[in-house]
């Protein structure tokens, strides 16, 4: 555990050494401001909307985490540790830990855009069920864009233009399946496969609280799908190796 750790810690490190993040975090506090610049806000409706933002974010995030990782550091500490497995976990990991701090700027600032307001900024109260709810859901929809974003890792596709273009697409496209669903029905053949970022938003489209059957589906489909693509990564990098 300790070595994990380590790992992780390292990772976390290195990533913030650079200034890879300044970018997407000044275009996040923006999408923010522009949800909650004007009131009233549905609180349901700019929940659901931050965890797209987040999603989307996160895959930018993932892209780079990947791009910036260098292949002999990373032979260098799978020999240190002796698993692969281990320290391709410990980057998912540090994604993980990395969405959730984005997800803790993007419900506190709604809070401080209240207080604000002097409590008037939302069409209701905004309590801790909503600000406990929409924290886990963005740090769900956080890491399974972290996950899609990996997917462009370098040892997977070399041509770095190619990969972005491919990975930003499949990310547009999870943001807009219902969208595309309902004026084409067939596709839900393959589009079933993607990061479930628009269905969250429709299962909550018309939902003034969170109600437990489908917070419970959305939290289930959010971190399969994270875990999924976690995985196929994963299994592509052991397979095409160094």
């Amino acid at each position: 555990m300790r070595e994990f750790n380590g790992l992780v810690k390292y990772q976390m490190q290195q990533y913030f050494s650079t200034s890879k993040f300044v970018m997407p975090f000044a275009v996040l506090m923006i999408l923010l401001y522009s949800i909650y610049s004007s009131k009233p806000v549905g609180v349901m409706d700019s929940l659901t909307v931050s965890c797209v933002f987040l999603f989307l974010v996160m895959v930018w995030v993932g892209v780079t985490a990947c791009d910036m990782e260098d292949m002999v550091s990373e032979q260098i500490l799978i020999l240190r540790v002796q698993s692969a497995g281990k320290y391709y976990v410990s980057h998912a990991v540090f994604l993980f830990l990395l969405g959730m701090m984005v997800s803790a700027v993007a419900v506190i600032f709604p809070v401080l855009m209240d207080l604000w307001n002097q409590g008037q900024l939302f069409e209701r109260p905004f309590g801790a069920a909503d600000l406990a709810g929409g924290f886990t859901l963005m740090c769900l929809s956080g890491f399974s864009g972290a996950s899609l974003g990996e997917i462009s890792h370098p040892r997977l596709n070399k041509d770095r233009k190619t990969a972005i273009i491919f990975t930003f697409l499949l990310a547009v496209t999870a943001v807009t399946k219902t969208a595309l669903l309902n004026k084409v029905p067939v596709l839900a053949v393959i589009l079933w496969v993607l990061p479930p970022v628009s269905d969250v938003m429709a299962i909550f489209a018309d939902e003034t609280y969170f109600s437990v059957n489908k917070y419970s589906t959305a939290f289930i489909i959010l971190l399969l799908s994270g875990m999924i693509w976690t995985a196929v990564k994963i299994a592509g990098l052991k397979k095409k190796g160094f």
